[in-house]
């Protein structure tokens, strides 16, 4: 604006000097349109920069390394767009790291900004300093911003290089399964009013004269931990997350329910989160990534948990039992 300001008062001495040496009407005319000219510009300008309007979005989430953009939007309906000048604030929340990168809208409505994935987090884009100016660019006025938007970038799957043995998934013992249906396992009892007569082992009633059926019995697990720790540089904290992730699926492939442990930086108390199902997966993920890491998050690498029949801390090479 400064600069705009200065080439007005450049042709504005211009039209002062031509006036001073020459005495026709005309002179006098370009003095008059010189002086008017910023109020001018402003009147004329004023109802576009009234109707500004500047919007962010982004996509919900991506994966690590995957190319990402956040979309800026001036609009002010059906005027001529005036220039507009604000600070895009890109926010890592996990790190705290800061990026500012100073914007001006191009010749049309809609642009593109490329974000940093390299690391897993949330990065939360905001609007700062936003400015409009006339279309001599001469007079600003401050312009409405959009609400702040985020993005989730996800951690890829990635196979540790030690994986947990299945035996160690085995039952501690076995109870009937709610509702019956097939098994591989079954008990022998006696009849009771109720139970299917599709139970019913015939062979073995016909011998012993008595109704015996078939009970359809379902593994009782102990509990299954995965562990990790949420502290350490990004690039330690994304090999983590990909190995839990990876290990997570790779247990409800097997049918395996588990719980996570973790300690919240924000509070240094644990927090857990049951994964019986992928969407329970899916949902501890926003709790992890919006996690601000502190240098000072206890481990529980050390940590033993006596209740738990297995636990994986994840960390290269290394599997704690309790």
């Amino acid at each position: 604006m400064v600069k705009n300001w200065l080439l007005y008062l450049l042709g504005l001495a211009g039209a002062v000097t031509f006036h001073a040496f020459y005495f026709g009407w005309y002179s006098w005319f370009i003095l008059v349109l010189a002086v008017c000219l910023p109020l001018f510009s402003l009147l004329v300008s004023l109802p576009a920069m009234l109707r500004v309007r500047l919007h962010l979005d982004v996509p919900p989430a991506c994966s690590r390394g995957e190319p990402a953009y956040v979309t800026l939007r001036a609009s002010n309906g059906f005027l001529p767009m005036p220039r507009c000048r604000f600070r895009l604030v890109v926010h890592t929340v996990m790190t705290g790291r800061q990026v500012i990168l100073k914007q001006q809208n191009p010749g049309h409505e809609s642009w593109y900004v490329p974000l940093d994935t390299a690391h897993c987090g949330v990065l939360r884009c905001e609007i700062r300093k936003g400015r409009v100016y006339d279309y001599l660019g001469l007079f600003r006025l401050p312009v409405r911003m959009g609400r702040p938007v985020e993005i989730m970038v996800k951690p890829v799957p990635a196979q540790p290089e030690k994986l947990p043995n299945l035996t160690q998934f085995l039952a501690r013992r076995r109870q009937p399964k709610p509702g019956g249906g097939f098994s591989e396992e079954h008990e022998l009892r006696d009849y009771r009013p109720g139970d299917s007569m599709r139970d019913v082992h015939w062979k073995l009633s016909v011998k012993t004269d008595r109704v015996i059926v078939r009970e359809a019995q379902e593994p009782v697990r102990g509990l299954n931990l995965l562990t990790f720790d949420l502290v350490g540089e990004p690039a330690q904290v994304d090999a983590a997350l990909e190995q839990l992730l990876w290990l997570s699926q790779w247990l409800l492939e097997h049918e395996v329910e588990h719980q996570i442990l973790w300690i919240d930086p924000a509070d240094c108390e644990m927090a857990a989160a049951n994964i019986r199902k992928p969407e329970d997966l899916d949902a501890m993920l926003p709790r992890v990534l919006h996690a601000q890491l502190r240098p000072d998050t206890p481990s529980l690498a050390n940590r033993r948990f006596s209740g738990a029949s297995w636990r994986y801390h994840i960390q290269p090479e290394q599997e704690v039992l309790p």
